[in-house]
């Protein structure tokens, strides 16, 4: 353990290591209910609607939720990720680069926006289902609830949803792993 600084410093100290814990608290509280959702959707969802379990409101309804906590997750987990990495790796590129645990936070970070945008996407894709939607409206509405998707089955929406998810799903179990290797210490 470092020793604690003294003097002029210690204050320093308190209040980088008081913001430092708050953004690992925010970090994995946002990570834990962004994996969630997607396992969530994933498991119980997509298979409920490709069979008609659900009705088109409550496809809506899910699907909005799913992109909203996408959405604010996608704000918390970088804000949050940038400020540990301005801590604990500063000014030198070696941390970052030069070590396996400097990798496995690029990698952390290239899943994160690969799937953040990998969503993105898919809800896309499922709202534009119905007839062509602006994309620019999209990233202002998101999926609407009352009327997301008109006329359209919910078979049809989670076949069109099935893939993203299913990939969605996969790089979601890889930022676990990494996430668990990165909290348990890297033994390799």
């Amino acid at each position: 353990m470092a020793p604690t600084p003294t003097g002029r410093y210690a204050r320093r100290w308190l209040v980088v290591s008081w913001l430092l814990t708050l953004s690992y608290v925010v970090h994995v509280a946002a990570a834990a209910f962004w994996t969630g959702a997607i396992l969530f959707y994933a498991y119980l969802v997509v298979p409920a609607g490709g069979r008609s379990w659900l009705d088109r409101a409550a496809m809506n309804v899910l699907l909005d939720r799913l992109l909203r906590v996408t959405r604010w997750t996608g704000i918390a987990l970088p804000v949050t990720g940038f400020y540990q990495w301005w801590v604990l790796y500063p000014v030198d590129p070696g941390a970052l680069l030069g070590t396996t645990r400097g990798w496995l936070v690029l990698a952390m970070l290239s899943l994160w926006g690969a799937l953040n945008g990998l969503l993105e996407v898919g809800i896309y894709r499922m709202r534009t289902v119905g007839g062509s939607v602006d994309p620019v409206a999209y990233l202002a509405e998101g999926f609407l609830v009352d009327g997301g998707v008109d006329g359209v089955a919910t078979e049809r929406l989670a076949a069109v949803g099935r893939p993203y998810v299913l990939v969605s799903l996969a790089l979601t179990v890889g930022l676990l792993v990494d996430a668990a290797l990165l909290a348990g210490g890297v033994p390799l």
